[in-house]
């Protein structure tokens, strides 16, 4: 049997620290590339995974999106263009020194070394309102429409944005599906989606999970008045499973 070919490549791995004071940083994505620009590309953790606030997360997601979108050009990053990002990222986000690596498949390479120092430890995650969301951004994506995580339009941050032909439709993720006691948060959120809709008249779309019978009580009072809301600001609901269904919302804008 045929030994693979084995190339050189090079890896390198994205940490993040949201306090440059402290030595707390973490692993969010993880970069292989090869001397010439042959081969090579970006896998980064999920942004709930990471931590932060929305607005870190949506940062990060950008600059991840926009380093992996350079892997699908013509002119793929090389090992000088890697010890450029080094060059320039630093404090707060910074890569680690690019090491060396054999490859002889490049996606299967880039998953090990993504299960190695990036994954998320395996454990279930709870469909929160960062896994809703992701879930909503990373479906959008998919579709190849523009989605944008954390962003601010008009001076009023939102959970996601998404652009069909550069119209944006601005969306609110909610869930009501854990074990949290304490709701108003949640409310304060749907709140302040309410004003900024009305303020920015910007179209608009909530993906709401309802309570499951683990949630607490609470959830059903919250959920329902939250619904309530949306429903006098003529916003249009959907649930997780229906995500199909915000798509021909966001067509219709």
């Amino acid at each position: 049997m045929a030994q693979a070919m084995m190339n050189r490549g090079y890896y390198s791995v994205i940490r993040w620290a949201a306090d440059a004071t402290r030595d707390e940083a973490k692993n969010v994505a993880v970069v292989l590339v090869d001397a010439e620009g042959q081969f090579g590309g970006l896998r980064a953790a999920p942004p709930s995974a990471i931590g932060g606030n929305l607005r870190e997360q949506g940062l990060l997601d950008s600059l991840m999106q926009g380093l992996a979108a350079q892997f699908d050009s013509d002119d793929k990053p090389d090992l000088r263009k890697l010890q450029a990002w080094r060059g320039n990222l630093s404090r707060s986000l910074y890569l680690t020194d690019p090491k060396p690596v054999a490859v002889s498949d490049s996606g299967a390479t880039l998953r090990a070394l993504y299960r190695a120092f990036v994954a998320p430890k395996s454990a279930p995650r709870s469909a929160t309102k960062g896994v809703v969301l992701e879930q909503v951004v990373t479906t959008f994506r998919k579709w190849g429409v523009t989605a944008h995580l954390g962003q601010y339009v008009d001076d009023y941050l939102f959970d996601a944005v998404v652009a069909v032909n550069s119209k944006p439709t601005v969306i609110e993720v909610l869930s009501f599906a854990t074990g949290t006691r304490d709701w108003s948060t949640a409310e304060r959120d749907a709140g302040h989606f309410v004003f900024a809709v009305d303020q920015t008249g910007l179209p608009a779309a909530a993906v709401v999970n309802p309570p499951t019978d683990a949630s607490k009580l609470t959830a059903g009072t919250s959920y329902g008045r939250v619904v309530r809301w949306f429903d006098r600001a003529a916003i249009p609901t959907v649930v997780p499973d229906r995500i199909q269904d915000l798509r021909d919302i966001v067509l219709q804008h």
